[in-house]
């Protein structure tokens, strides 16, 4: 996965508490990934996603938790 690519969340993202935020109001939505950090980090996907709470949009993510949209 590259910045600019459009994802969402896979069954495992979706099951993650973590997520509630993003699950709560679409566990369907999209997202496009902003930033990808060094593989060393745990969570190295930035995801900005189309529909959350105003207040944080950008998610960090780990590969597991994300899946190409539309596919």
């Amino acid at each position: 996965m590259k910045v600019g690519d459009v994802v969402c969340l896979s069954e495992y993202g979706i099951a993650r508490g973590y997520n509630l935020s993003i699950t709560r109001i679409d566990p369907y939505q999209i997202g496009v990934i902003t930033k990808k950090l060094n593989e060393a980090y745990n969570y190295p996907y930035k995801v900005h996603w189309m529909n959350t709470l105003p207040y944080k949009k950008i998610w960090a993510h780990s590969r597991r938790e994300l899946k190409y949209a539309g596919r």
